[in-house]
């Protein structure tokens, strides 16, 4: 992935501690949030609620932060690393949605934005998967954060970066959905980041009766020796068969 090929993500003590990476971090979105907005369900989001509504799976834990399975209906779903579409304030807990955020920082910073993002008319700009973006400019001494509109504290993402910490509640209401299941199917992970991992591992050693562990994965992954089947294919298109062997319908979403 980006993370590979050199891109490395904004972590928690570099956005509150650095006014540096806070601005570039802030700046990046104005072309990358755009894209992170706009994308919609797949055919994945709409499998996994149609089987959750028809009885076939418990509930969702996603590390993703895009709310993609929220807007397609998943009603038992825990956002793992929070969620991209709210701000909130690290001091006063003032929460705000991130729209709004974005669109205040568009005026805040229109001409910043007129020089930097734009060179010989393009998009000086390679979007990531997160809804990041890699900007040629790295000189944001006049980039403009704004505050909170309540106390004139630092806006964060409602997102858990790199190095930060998973609320308490949200820990313990995973670990329960993975220790009551017979089974789990993992999909499209490696399983490299610890809180994932944690979670696979109770399951594989719940006692007195361990889940079955199913993983959909193209790839080598962390959790390789805990599982008891492994599918190298396609996320969707494992989906798409399952729903269509159980005879479980799914929702037209032109993906």
């Amino acid at each position: 992935g980006f993370y590979s090929k050199g891109h490395k993500p904004m972590t928690h003590q570099d956005f509150v501690k650095r006014t540096h990476n806070r601005k570039r971090y802030w700046a990046r979105s104005l072309i990358g949030w755009r894209y992170f907005d706009s994308v919609d369900p797949c055919s994945s989001h709409f499998a996994l609620e149609s089987l959750e509504r028809h009885g076939y799976i418990s509930g969702i834990i996603t590390q993703n932060v895009d709310r993609l399975h929220k807007r397609v209906g998943t009603q038992n779903l825990i956002e793992l690393h929070g969620h991209n579409d709210e701000v909130s304030c690290l001091s006063c807990g003032y929460t705000m949605p991130r729209r709004d955020y974005q669109i205040s920082l568009e005026e805040t910073n229109s001409e910043w934005a007129m020089k930097n993002l734009y060179h010989h008319g393009r998009k000086s700009a390679d979007i990531r998967a997160d809804g990041d973006a890699h900007l040629e400019n790295d000189d944001f001494d006049d980039f403009e954060v704004p505050g909170c509109k309540k106390c004139g504290g630092l806006m964060m993402p409602r997102v858990v970066f790199f190095g930060g910490s998973i609320p308490k509640e949200t820990k313990e209401t995973a670990m329960s959905m993975i220790l009551e299941a017979s089974s789990v199917i993992v999909l499209g992970s490696s399983c490299q980041v610890a809180s994932v991992y944690r979670l696979c591992k109770a399951a594989a050693e719940k006692s007195p009766a361990p889940s079955d562990i199913v993983l959909v994965n193209i790839g080598p992954t962390r959790i390789d020796p805990l599982i008891s089947l492994k599918i190298e294919a396609q996320c969707g298109q494992v989906l798409k068969s399952l729903c269509s062997h159980l005879g479980v319908p799914v929702g037209d979403n032109n993906a």
